[in-house]
């Protein structure tokens, strides 16, 4: 159950300028799960002066308690585990304000097959097929298991292997 807090959102004169206080906020975010810089900013910009969380995100960053570049690759790692495809990673690292080119670093990283190894993506379509969609292919809708692979953003050659693969088991 999640609780929401009823508060207005504060009024630019309102907001506080005292850094320790936001340094201490920023702390407490940080203390629960990886933010980017940009999530950070955005959570403490609630409370703070642009200006106090700007220099409270660029003292984080400096500290290295924020890492754009390991955020997005921790978060790559958890989007594959729970089965999104490349592209759907992508929208959401996206959506994170990460930049593309640390986007594309960390889908390198998490979506690139191992040398030998089976495609992450491949893997992923597959369990897919394997556990939600197999009674759809096994009544022979083949097209729905398409259909609903590709608004998960997997790619046709992908889908097409993870429907081959599961039949022939």
């Amino acid at each position: 159950m999640a609780f929401t807090h009823n508060r207005r959102p504060l009024a630019e004169e309102e907001k506080s300028t005292d850094a320790a206080k936001a340094r201490a906020r920023a702390m407490e975010l940080l203390a629960g799960q990886e933010l980017s810089s940009g999530i950070l900013y955005e959570r403490l910009n609630r409370r703070f002066t642009e200006q106090t969380s700007a220099a409270v995100v660029a003292e984080m960053v400096e500290r290295e308690y924020v890492n754009d570049e390991r955020y997005a690759e921790a978060r790559a790692h958890g989007l594959l585990a729970a089965k999104k495809s490349r592209r759907a990673a992508a929208q959401n690292l996206r959506q994170k304000g990460l930049s593309t080119q640390q986007i594309e670093q960390a889908l390198e990283v998490v979506y690139t097959p191992e040398e030998g190894g089976e495609d992450p993506e491949l893997e992923a379509a597959a369990a897919l097929v394997e556990g939600r969609y197999r009674k759809k292919l096994e009544a022979g809708r083949r097209d729905l298991v398409v259909a609903a692979l590709m608004r998960r953003g997997f790619a046709y050659a992908v889908i097409k292997e993870a429907i081959k693969r599961v039949e022939e088991e």
